[in-house]
């Protein structure tokens, strides 16, 4: 099991558990836990500690802090893992 205790409340993270990267958010000391896949072609997202959003270098996509689609080209957002 991964340690989280270094991702601050209310930021994000991408963390490799168990060989996988995660997409994590602490929000306000829960953990939530997101597919760092974007769901329009595949590129894998970053956090945004500016904009304390989950954005796509590829295609521009972007997406809340608890994964939800805030501006394509993608049509969903995140999936939870």
């Amino acid at each position: 099991m991964s340690d989280f205790s270094n991702i601050p409340e209310n930021k994000g993270k991408v963390i490799n558990i168990n060989g996988n990267n995660v997409a994590v958010y602490n929000n306000k000391g829960k953990m939530q836990t997101f597919s760092t896949i974007c769901p329009h072609m595949g590129c894998q997202v970053q956090w945004n500690d500016a904009e304390n959003t989950w954005d796509c270098p590829c295609h521009g996509s972007r997406f809340e802090a608890d994964g939800k689609l805030k501006n394509g080209p993608a049509k969903r957002g995140l999936d939870k893992m």
